[in-house]
């Protein structure tokens, strides 16, 4: 029997467990855990071995036998598994479609039931600060949930997000500020630029002023920055402040206003 055979045999009855566990939680991490024996690993062959249950269950409904012994002979009894097996095969030969069918339902499964647990999650907010839920169903996305306000107690009201970054240059430091409209991270989910709109930038020395016991604004401290979109990296970012936005509706006017 060809070596290949087995292997590509087994890829397909694990691939939905690897599916469903990573698209059961919001990730920001692009890279896997390869590991045979990570808990990664261990989580998507326990999925595989439900979808794989729950399928082959659910065919039985329809007259299709699932014969594991059958299974275990063809890939390890060698040459004279496929004689002593002639009759299934030729089964197959007749019911092409079979073999394949039965690899697309557990992936299908798998797909549903990931989607469908991400949504009922970030639904009923089970994966918030917080939550006695979070620790098991939230996923690896800390920036997703900060700059989404997710965490934040009256989340309904964010409806974006402010944030104001410190670089430095020889000649001094800067403060840049924007509205967030994304934000991009590498493959090991650390985060990589920030895409801004309505940018615009000052020195960090030119702060309010103080007085009277208040702090007075001064619109001439900040100048906006040319362009439709700023891109900052975050590899230059020395401090990051994260405001939200909450556009409410006030005598049929939009009003702005930031939650710390």
């Amino acid at each position: 029997m060809n070596i290949a055979f087995p292997a590509v045999f087994l890829f397909l009855v694990v691939l939905p467990g690897f599916l469903f566990r990573q698209l059961c939680q919001r990730t920001e991490v692009r890279t896997f855990d390869h590991t045979p024996f990570s808990a990664v690993a261990l989580q998507a062959l326990l999925c595989a071995a439900v979808a794989n249950s729950l399928v082959s269950i659910g065919v039985r409904a329809f007259g299709y036998q699932i014969e594991v012994g059958d299974i275990v002979q063809l890939l390890v009894g060698g040459p004279n598994a496929l004689v002593a097996l002639t009759g299934r095969l030729t089964w197959l030969n007749l019911h092409p479609l079979a073999g394949p069918g039965y690899f697309a339902l557990t992936c299908i499964l798998s797909l549903a039931a990931a989607l469908t647990w991400r949504s009922l999650v970030e639904r009923c907010g089970l994966d918030r600060r917080g939550a006695s839920t979070a620790s098991w169903v939230r996923g690896d996305a800390p920036w997703y949930y900060l700059f989404s306000g997710l965490d934040h107690p009256n989340p309904q009201d964010i409806d974006g997000a402010i944030v104001a970054a410190v670089v430095e240059f020889k000649e001094g430091s800067y403060l840049y500020t924007g509205v967030l409209m994304e934000y991009e991270v590498n493959e090991r989910g650390e985060l990589d630029r920030l895409l801004l709109v309505q940018a615009q930038r000052r020195k960090l020395e030119q702060d309010r002023r103080f007085e009277a016991g208040a702090y007075v604004d001064d619109g001439n401290r900040f100048y906006p920055i040319a362009g439709d979109v700023f891109v900052l990296r975050y590899s230059e970012i020395k401090t990051l402040n994260v405001s939200y936005l909450s556009l409410t509706t006030n005598g049929g006017e939009e009003v702005r206003a930031t939650h710390a």
